[in-house]
């Protein structure tokens, strides 16, 4: 059975059983307690089908939760993960047409909106690549530490540039020290 069919029977059921609930009631009042026609016995009918109908509310929300039926689709939830990579991916995107649009307005400088543009670029490859990756995040992240790796092998070892050394203890100093960063002596005279 189709499930238009089945809730076209559902809903030809409901008022049917409604006059069936106020049909008892009135037969209890007539009946059994003995009720004249009357606002009494209109109110027992009334009670009657309101019996009924609250019960049908009842069934109706109790249902869904009881069984899973053939005709109810289990929709896979994306883990937590996922979905947060696309809100992220989302915030991002929106992120570039904003500045895209600030540039267009000149709203900001041109080396600013480059930088901004890049990082947010950057940014959105990285989220986009998380997707792609799924679940398997082993590869993902062995491939951010080649990345890593091969940038700090890339570039040269910042030496720092260090006056010669303190008269007083011997440690060496920035360029720009006017005292010694171990025992505080006046750098170019005795401590």
């Amino acid at each position: 059975m189709t499930k238009t069919a089945s809730a076209s029977r559902r809903n030809f059921l409901i008022p049917l059983l409604a006059v069936a609930g106020a049909a008892a009631g009135l037969c209890y009042g007539a009946f059994a307690v003995r009720l004249s026609f009357g606002p009494p016995l209109v109110m027992l009918g009334l009670g009657g089908m309101t019996v009924v109908l609250c019960g049908l509310a009842l069934f109706r929300v109790v249902d869904p939760l009881l069984h899973t039926g053939p005709d109810r689709i289990e929709v896979p939830q994306a883990p937590a993960r996922l979905r947060e990579l696309e809100r992220d991916k989302q915030a991002v995107l929106k992120a570039i047409r904003e500045i895209e649009l600030d540039y267009q307005m000149r709203k900001i400088a041109e080396p600013d909106y480059r930088d901004m543009l890049q990082r947010y670029r950057t940014r959105a490859m990285r989220i986009i690549r998380e997707l792609d990756a799924g679940d398997n995040y082993r590869a993902l992240i062995e491939e951010e530490l080649k990345t890593r790796l091969s940038a700090m092998a890339a570039a040269p070892v910042a030496a720092t540039a260090l006056t010669p050394a303190c008269p007083a203890c011997g440690t060496g100093n920035d360029t720009d020290a006017l005292f010694c960063k171990k025992c505080g002596g006046k750098l170019g005279g005795s401590a």
